[in-house]
C-alpha cells in the first residue's frame, strides 16, 4: 500500500510504503471502509495541522509589529491558521493499492493569500491603502517591499501600532526573522516534517480498520 501526500511543492514529503504488503482480503476491507477512513483522516490531520501551526508560528510583537504596521496581526494569523487546517483536503482511493492524497497548502499560496485577513486596509493623514502583509512575509524574501521609505522607531500618535512610522528615504524590507520565500517561510517551517506525524496517523487508522 502506498500513500501519496501533497502539500505546497516547497515541502518535500516521503512516499515510501507504510505497509509492505496488502493481501486481497485486506484490500477488500479497506475498499469497503474508504468513506470511514477518509472521514477519520480528515478530522485527525486537520487537528495535527492546526497544532503544528499554532505551536510553530511566531508571536509578532515589538519592533516587528511596528514595522509591519498591522495592529491585529496576531489575531489575523490565528484566523489564517484555522482556515488552513479546516481546508486540508484528504482523498482516499483504492484500486490495486490504496492512495491517500493530502493537500494542505496550494503551491502558489492562493488559498491563504485570498483570505480577507491576509491584507490590511488603512487610512491615514497621508491617504489610504492596502498592506499585503501576508504576501510580504510568505513570498517577499529579503527584497525591497517599499522603495523610497524606511522605518523609524519613533513613537507617534499617527502610528497605527504606536511603535514607529515610515519616513522618506531609503527602502524597507520585511524584518529578517519574518522574511520568507515560497520554499521557506513561517508556514512551511511550522509544518516541517509533518509527514512523519501524518504517516503515523494513517498507519494507526489502517491497522485499526484491518483488525
Amino acid at each position: 500500500m502506498e500513500k501519496g501526500l501533497r502539500m505546497a511543492s516547497n515541502i518535500t514529503l516521503d512516499t515510501k510504503k507504510i505497509l509492505q504488503e496488502i493481501n486481497a482480503s485486506a484490500g477488500k476491507i479497506i475498499s469497503r471502509n474508504i468513506p470511514k477512513i477518509q472521514a477519520i483522516l480528515d478530522q485527525k490531520i486537520e487537528k495535527i495541522v492546526s497544532q503544528r501551526l499554532i505551536s510553530g508560528l511566531p508571536t509578532i510583537q515589538g519592533r516587528d509589529l511596528a514595522e509591519l504596521g498591522v495592529p491585529d496581526i496576531n489575531t489575523r494569523l490565528t484566523s489564517i491558521v484555522q482556515a488552513v487546517a479546516q481546508n486540508v483536503r484528504v482523498k482516499v482511493t483504492y484500486t490495486k493499492s490504496i492512495q491517500i492524497n493530502i493537500n494542505i497548502l496550494e503551491e502558489d499560496y492562493s488559498d491563504v493569500l485570498s483570505l480577507p485577513e491576509a491584507v490590511y486596509a488603512y487610512t491615514s493623514a497621508n491617504g489610504s491603502g492596502i498592506l499585503e502583509w501576508l504576501k510580504w512575509i510568505l513570498l517577499g524574501g529579503n527584497g525591497t517591499i517599499v522603495a523610497g521609505f524606511s522605518f523609524s522607531p519613533l513613537a507617534s500618535p499617527f502610528s497605527r501600532t504606536g511603535g514607529g512610522l515610515m519616513v522618506a528615504g531609503g527602502s524597507w524590507a520585511v524584518p529578517s526573522n519574518l522574511a520568507g520565500t515560497a520554499s521557506d517561510n513561517i508556514l512551511t517551517r511550522s509544518l516541517e516534517n509533518i509527514e512523519q506525524d501524518i504517516k503515523l496517523i494513517v498507519n494507526q487508522e489502517l491497522q485499526r480498520i484491518l483488525k
